[in-house]
């Protein structure tokens, strides 16, 4: 498994060569890179569109990043090796099992990045769709600093329903974290709080 957080010449031209790719076919930008924290266990909720969301956020973030994904991804030969390399773990979205809970949080009390997408699939069209608390729950249970991302840009690039992705500008925006003493007390009011964060971020982007 690839460890972004290594300061060796392979994670180096690895990350250039991604950054390069994405500048090139989406004009991307990063924003508030600084604002992730160096160390200690960090839960990342971003909004999910396409694919290439993990990828487009973890370029920037110089650090270990686990992620879910969608246990059907690691049945297709090349995508599921190249996500495994890339920190993935599956989890079902219909069914998520206990395991996947337990892997989640054992990497964020190992004072790792866990990187969520709280929506539980693609949007079809940008707009976030309902959190579920799967985030909360960890970050409730170990205390794990929240961290937003916001991506703009996906559902023009590669959303549900299009065969192959398109070259359009894709920017991230990598908001301030929550520490867990501003937590609220219960799963739904942390996501609820989340999701208004990042909402509000569209809008102001959008507007």
């Amino acid at each position: 498994m690839l460890d972004q957080g290594q300061d060796s010449l392979a994670v180096r031209l690895l990350r250039a060569t991604f950054l390069v790719l994405m500048r090139m076919f989406f004009r991307i930008e990063h924003h508030g890179m600084e604002k992730v924290p160096a160390e200690g266990p960090l839960i990342i909720v971003a909004n999910h569109v396409t694919y290439f969301d993990p990828f487009w956020i973890a370029v920037r973030i110089y650090r270990k990043v686990r992620f879910m994904a969608w246990d059907k991804i690691f049945s297709i030969p090349i995508a599921g090796s190249i996500f495994r390399w890339f920190g993935a773990f599956p989890v079902s979205l219909d069914n998520p099992e206990v395991t996947a809970f337990r892997t989640a949080l054992r990497i964020v009390r190992q004072g790792e990045a866990l990187m969520i997408f709280p929506e539980g699939g693609r949007s079809p069209d940008g707009r976030l769709l309902p959190f579920k608390e799967g985030a909360a729950r960890i970050a409730l249970r170990s205390g794990a600093s929240v961290q937003p991302v916001v991506v703009f840009g996906g559902e023009r690039v590669w959303r549900p329903g299009m065969i192959l992705p398109l070259p359009r500008k894709v920017r991230v925006f990598y908001l301030d974290p929550l520490p867990k003493d501003r937590f609220p007390e219960t799963p739904e009011a942390l996501m609820e709080q989340i999701r208004h964060i990042m909402l509000k971020c569209k809008q102001h982007m959008n507007g």
